[in-house]
Formats: C-alpha cells, structure tokens, sequence
C-alpha cells in the first residue's frame, strides 16, 4: 500500500496507508482556527468514520510527552497542550495533530492507542520516540513517519552530526547529511517493531516539488504541514 494524494476542503492531503492518518500540504498554511478544527474532524468523520476532537501541541523541539485523557473540546473546537513535542492517547474519539515542515512526524497507531511525534535531529537526539513509546502498550502496533526533510537534503554542522551514530551520518556530500528517519527506524526495530509494521512514506519536504512547507526551503515564514491521525 502506498501514501496517496488525495482532495479535500484543506487542499491536498496525503493520507497513509492502513491508519486513520492523512499530512497537509502546501495548499493549507497549518494556521489553526475553530473553522479549521472543524474541517479537519470532518474529514477525519468522512475520511475514516470517526467522531473525534482535536488536541495539538505548543511545540518546543524537546522530548516531553503529554498524555491525553480524551475527548474534551467541545464540537469544532481544538486545544492545544503547552511545551511538548508529543501526544498519546488510549481515548476513542481522540484525534492528536502535531505541526512539521522538514521535522519528521512519527505516528503510532495500536489496539486502543495513538501517539503523535513531532521529532526533528533535537527530539531525536533526546530520544523523544523511545519516551513515547514508553507510554504505550505497542504490542501489534504499527509506526508511520511522515513526510519529512530526508536525508538528500538535511546538511548539518560537525556539532548536529556529532550527536548521532555515524550509521546515520552520509558523509558523501561537502558536509555530512544526516538520516533522521533512518535513525527512527532502529529506535522502532529496538522496541520489537518488525519491518512490515513500519510504513515510512520516503517524502522529502525539501525536494525541488515537494508538495509540502519545508522551513529550509521557505525560512521562517513559512507555513506548516499538520500530521493528524485519531481513534
């Protein structure tokens, strides 16, 4: 199965294959509002079949995970946790968005329970899928990482390459490159995630046509690509 491009009232969306969790794209700024809210629930209503809120997160490229007891913004509301970088969730009627444009969102979808990554080299060098996974039964669950900077493109400083195993640093470039969701993965597989559990989408958000916000591409005034999933 594949990530496929579909139409939708935010623009183009990219859902994933075999979970209830689709990615924006540049025809939507990521801006949130309650008109927003409601057209995300009802594509998610739509899309998938399910009644759900939407909780999000202040974002602040650390490792803290917030965890979130369910259902809890009234219809076509949303709210926002403060000063994580990460959502889970054992409540149905949940939907969890975190806000990317080149970090890699990671997405964990089991019996029961979801989690929301948003990891760029900072989160991931803090080991922020492992302290999520550490909240979540996993057993028979399956991880999706999202459109993301990829390694084609994401040249780091000596100090940023520094911080991760040389398995995960090209150095064929002029300045090393570094796989972050190659780094992923093997968190994944170390936390018994088996190859065909694992759906990575290979998205560059960097790319010349890249259909996403890339905030190398684009700076500081760019938009954002929501990662959404619910339950």
């Amino acid at each position: 199965m594949k990530f496929v491009v579909e139409n939708s009232s935010l623009g183009r969306i990219v859902v994933a294959p075999g979970a209830p969790l689709f990615y924006t794209t540049r025809d939507f700024d990521g801006r949130l509002s309650n008109d927003v809210a409601r057209r995300i629930t009802q594509i998610i209503r739509d899309r998938f079949v399910i009644d759900a809120s939407l909780t999000t997160c202040n974002q602040v490229h650390g490792a803290r995970v917030e965890s979130v007891a369910g259902p809890a913004a009234a219809p076509g509301e949303w709210r926002e946790c403060d000063s994580c970088d990460a959502l889970v969730s054992e409540k149905f009627g949940t939907a969890l968005a975190i806000k990317v444009a080149d970090c890699l969102p990671v997405t964990i979808v089991g019996d029961g329970a979801i989690a929301n990554i948003h990891s760029g080299w900072r989160g991931a060098a803090q080991n922020i899928t492992a302290a999520a996974l550490d909240r979540l039964e996993t057993d028979g669950a399956g991880a999706w990482l999202g459109p993301s900077i990829r390694v084609c493109c994401f040249e780091v400083g000596e100090e940023v390459a520094a911080q991760f195993d040389a398995r995960f640093v090209d150095r064929s470039y002029l300045k090393p490159h570094v796989d972050i969701p190659a780094f992923t993965t093997e968190v994944l597989r170390s936390r018994g995630f088996v190859p065909d559990r694992i759906h990575d989408s290979g998205l560059c958000t960097r790319c010349e046509g890249s259909i996403f916000h890339s905030f190398r591409r684009d700076g500081s005034g760019g938009g954002r690509n929501l990662a959404i999933v619910a339950q």
